[in-house]
């Protein structure tokens, strides 16, 4: 039986070897020769990194997923290049931002008056965000095997550039250092792809349907990505040392394997359902059930065990990192279903949007109330009460708007087995 590299596995590959590398390097970190303070650092400046870049690269690139099938033959060549302009020219002005108001965003992001090698990291965002481009590009033109390839060589790359320098005594300063040369590697590599499959023509119109469509996008993934944000962002004001910060980042994961599954499966079925709608519900059902299988039961054996592996494999002061943890496990619970994906493909984006400004004021008003009560645990549970929220709440729309039930396109019977199981396995915990 013949083993095919289709674009829903390619980017699920890729989404694992992406949260594999981070967690990788976390494990690295925290067996090196760095202070908790130290790691306290690199989490910050990762933080605020991705803050700035993840709601815009996120929205563009969903964006281009249900606006480029419809495009005729003569335009995704310079629709792909057109893209590759603005994603540079938003980095640029983003890096600008860097330079201008470094005090400003380290003291309203993190709560520090400075972080060292800031500029440093800028540089490194500056040729490392357009790169985001790459596998869209991939996925895009049907080139499931590049996808899988570009991922294995940077991700491979980002875990040797950080930790190498550590063991030759370079210190955090080598670490970041190496991530620049990272970033330009990618950048050239973008470079690469774009002169391949783009054409060098400035096309307005186009873009300026595109961005119609992505707008709503890019405001949905800010209001999506919040919550976790907004979680970082009160623990950096709520808790002065850089220590802390650390222990609730390295906490605050939830299982990569979710992640990077159900992303792929999302943005892979997303033009899919652009196309045939109805047809491919029973198909985006039996996937999910795929998940189901290997996801949960792996959540629930991580979350009985989490006090005893987490401080072996990490280090002991980030042993109360496995209580938030078990949190973020919880969130399997919405991130295995996906209206949003159904949404997104019928174009549907300002309801998502409208959902998402909803879940952000419920997630600010759960996470203040909780970390005066239950601490970093407290922060943990709101975020994952306003994505369930969020799912929820597009569920509902999808059902009474389109007469899309719940179950057309996910597995009750085994969803509600499963969920039940998690929840339970938390309280033992």
């Amino acid at each position: 039986m013949n083993f095919e590299i289709t674009n829903v596995r390619a980017l699920q590959g890729f989404q694992i070897l992406r949260q594999g590398a981070a967690i990788l390097i976390s494990i690295l970190l925290a067996k090196s020769v760095l202070t908790s303070d130290e790691i306290g650092t690199f989490e910050m400046l990762t933080f605020i990194g991705t803050t700035v870049s993840f709601f815009w690269i996120a929205g563009l690139n969903q964006g281009i997923l249900p606006f480029f099938p419809k495009l005729n033959s003569t335009d995704q060549r310079p629709f792909i290049f057109n893209t590759f302009l603005l994603f540079c020219g938003i980095s640029f002005f983003v890096i600008v931002l860097f330079f201008v108001f470094e005090k400003s965003l380290t003291q309203l992001l993190v709560g520090q008056d400075t972080l060292p090698y800031f500029k440093w990291y800028a540089i490194y965002l500056f040729f490392f965000m357009p790169s985001f481009l790459v596998d869209y590009i991939y996925l895009v033109n049907n080139r499931a095997k590049e996808i899988l390839g570009f991922g294995v060589i940077v991700f491979s790359l980002q875990v040797l550039v950080v930790i190498i320098p550590l063991f030759l005594g370079k210190g955090l300063l080598g670490s970041i250092q190496g991530l620049v040369g990272l970033g330009v590697f990618r950048f050239l590599w973008l470079l690469k792809v774009v002169f391949e499959f783009g054409k060098i023509e400035w096309r307005s119109e186009l873009m300026s349907n595109y961005l119609k469509l992505s707008i709503p996008l890019i405001l949905y993934a800010l209001l999506s990505g919040f919550p976790t944000i907004f979680d970082s962002w009160v623990v950096g004001w709520f808790y002065d040392d850089k220590s802390t910060f650390a222990i609730f980042r390295y906490g605050a994961r939830e299982l990569p394997l979710t992640i990077a599954l159900a992303n792929a499966l999302s943005m892979a079925m997303i033009p899919v359902i652009a196309k045939q709608h109805n047809n491919t519900f029973t198909e985006l059902k039996k996937k999910t059930l795929n998940l189901f299988h290997w996801l949960f039961p792996l959540s629930i054996i991580l979350m009985l065990t989490s006090a005893w592996w987490f401080p072996k494999v990490f280090n002991p002061d980030f042993l109360e990192s496995a209580s938030v943890f078990n949190v973020f496990l919880l969130v399997i619970i919405s991130r295995l279903i996906f209206p949003q994906t159904i949404l997104i493909a019928l174009g549907k984006t300002k309801m998502i949007l409208y959902i998402s400004i909803l879940e952000t004021i419920l997630n600010i008003i759960l996470s203040v109330i909780f970390v005066q009560h239950f601490g970093l645990v407290g922060i943990a549970f709101g975020t994952f009460l306003a994505y369930l929220f969020e799912k929820v709440a597009i569920a509902i729309y999808l059902f009474f708007q389109y007469d899309i039930s719940f179950s057309k396109y996910t597995p009750v019977g085994w969803y509600l087995f499963y969920s039940l199981l998690l929840a339970t396995s938390y309280f033992f915990t």
